[in-house]
């Protein structure tokens, strides 16, 4: 049973998928690294953590882009005819706020550690310029930014898997089954 590359009428295709679920797994790891470098003792220890953490935040902020464009050439499949206008309100909402977060989390993170001069401190071979000047009072903005920026995406993120999940035990459709593979979606 294979899964088509491309979104059909009826479910996410590879492509999709692989992109939702990858950025997930990215995101719990940023959380959990971002929790990581509060806990960790020492300076080289958390610069290492830090670093990682800024690398996987490009990494989805570079796949987030990738997201955007696919979808723009290859349309998610409809939601059911069944749901009241306002949970179709609720859904597209929902994922363009969802598309705003992974957009603006790296960004202001990017923003946050050019402000805290720590710009170009990438892990691997690529370098990042910073996007601004060092500044104390801006780096403590950009920090407090970034983590409220933090919240709303668990927050939003938690809603969306909330809402899978009412779909997919309560209503029992297939919502939540059109981003599974055809060999889990069963």
């Amino acid at each position: 049973m294979g899964i088509p590359l491309r979104n059909t009428a009826r479910s996410y295709g590879l492509v999709s998928q692989l992109f939702h679920w990858v950025i997930v797994a990215l995101i719990l790891f940023q959380y959990t690294w971002a929790w990581r470098i509060g806990n960790t003792e020492g300076l080289r220890a958390r610069f290492e953590l830090v670093t990682q953490h800024k690398t996987m935040g490009m990494m989805i902020l570079s796949l987030a882009l990738l997201r955007l464009g696919w979808r723009l050439f290859n349309r998610p499949p409809p939601l059911p005819g069944t749901l009241p206008p306002w949970e179709r309100t609720a859904a597209h909402a929902t994922h363009w706020l969802l598309y705003a977060l992974l957009l603006a989390m790296p960004l202001s993170g990017w923003l946050y550690s050019s402000a805290a001069g720590l710009g170009d401190h990438w892990w691997g071979p690529v370098r990042f310029p910073g996007l601004v000047g060092t500044s104390e009072s801006l780096e403590d903005v950009l920090g407090r930014t970034h983590q409220a920026l933090g919240i709303l995406l668990a927050l939003v993120a938690g809603l969306h898997v909330l809402a899978a999940l009412r779909h997919h035990f309560l209503l029992r459709d297939d919502v939540l089954k059109r981003m599974l593979p055809p060999w889990r979606a069963r």
